[in-house]
């Protein structure tokens, strides 16, 4: 039963990359990503059927006969409520990867990627105080403005383990990734019973991502971009959006709104810390 392991996220950690890195390994095939095919997150897409789902495999399945695992990428999987069951329940020996980046850097990520895109026009501050309220909306609300909610690690993973049988979890932290990219491509290699890598190199790996916010410098055409795709002109309020931004690293956020954060996501940072900190044990034979 496919998939054999799912990549799924969390979003703004390097899920990218990694997705990357390991479609080009020569016992991995990942299908195309596509938000289309998010049917285990999406409850409109789900409601497709699993013989649609299992159809978006059928150009893998030579490469499963060849012997190679068979992936999917999401970067929702620990977010949506009962993404993770629906895995199960479809094949419960599909093995889970998720990457966690510290709880506000990651937030204050999705912030700028969503501002940079024209989706989002108002302060920081004012956007995590109105998430509450927007992720009610919609999927889609719920999808892009979950700037704090998907931070929420601890009480996430507490489900998760419930549902996941432990040697089929492994959970990695952003820095390994970045910093020890290849003793953490082969502990991702080992828990899914890969051969292990000598030189990076052999995954076509050029450069880390340095990926900075693409931030546009006019905030009026910022505004009139979120309003055109508010009333149905996505491509529109995106091509002009485009036409503005520049490449630069996002401000530094206000030491105020980082104390408020660290008392707010608490529980999660020290989550996060302990899986940082099991991961550095785990690598540490990989070097």
């Amino acid at each position: 039963m496919v998939p054999d392991f799912m990549l799924g996220g969390v979003m703004k950690s390097g899920t990218t990359f990694l997705h990357n890195l390991l479609q080009n390994h020569p016992q991995v095939k990942i299908i195309d990503r596509n938000m289309d095919h998010a049917y285990f997150d999406d409850d409109r897409i789900f409601e497709r059927g699993k013989d649609w789902y299992l159809s978006l495999f059928d150009g893998a399945m030579t490469d499963k006969e060849a012997g190679k695992i068979i992936g999917q990428t999401s970067a929702d999987c620990n977010f949506n409520p009962g993404s993770v069951k629906r895995i199960m329940d479809h094949n419960p020996d599909t093995k889970l990867i998720f990457i966690l980046r510290h709880p506000i850097d990651r937030a204050y990520s999705l912030y700028w990627h969503q501002y940079g895109m024209g989706r989002e026009f108002r302060k920081f501050e004012q956007a995590i105080a109105k998430e509450p309220e927007l992720i009610k909306k919609s999927y889609h609300h719920l999808k892009h403005y979950s700037y704090m909610d998907r931070s929420r690690y601890n009480s996430q993973f507490q489900e998760i383990v419930k549902l996941v049988p432990a040697e089929n979890l492994l959970i990695l932290d952003f820095e390994s990734l970045i910093k020890n990219t290849k003793p953490t491509v082969n502990v991702v290699l080992g828990f899914l019973g890969l051969n292990k890598i000598n030189n990076i190199e052999e995954l076509n790996f050029s450069e880390l991502p340095r990926n900075p916010a693409k931030i546009p410098t006019n905030h009026t055409v910022v505004l009139f971009s979120a309003f055109l795709q508010k009333i149905g002109l996505v491509r529109v309020g995106r091509r002009i959006v485009n036409l503005f931004r520049e490449q630069v690293r996002p401000p530094k956020m206000k030491d105020d709104t980082r104390k408020m954060l660290e008392e707010e996501l608490k529980d999660d940072i020290l989550f996060f810390d302990k899986v940082k900190q099991d991961f550095k044990v785990a690598t540490a034979n990989q070097q």
